[in-house]
């Protein structure tokens, strides 16, 4: 099962958060780097089941507040193959 984690305090922009999450979830080298890209590689491409950790949620930068929303959309859209969990 694939795990990823991201402290959100530490990723300051969507950008980072991108590059983070194509490290960890070995996404092709011409990940779009947007919120369309995310949810293509998210539903389609990368191997489920998988748990995503957000650390420090609460104190995330609003630049990403449509990106957690996106993978708690994709998590619930996915039954089950992909868990969030919040730290």
């Amino acid at each position: 099962m694939l795990t990823l984690s991201f402290d959100l305090r530490q990723l300051i922009d969507r950008e980072a958060f991108y590059h983070a999450f194509a490290a960890q979830s070995d996404c092709p080298a011409g990940f779009g780097n947007n919120l369309d890209a995310l949810w293509d590689w998210l539903t389609g491409g990368m191997a489920l089941p998988a748990t995503i950790h957000l650390l420090h949620v609460e104190r995330r930068n609003e630049e990403l507040a449509p990106v957690v929303a996106l993978l708690e959309e994709a998590a619930q859209s996915l039954a089950g193959e992909l868990r969030l969990i919040y730290g």
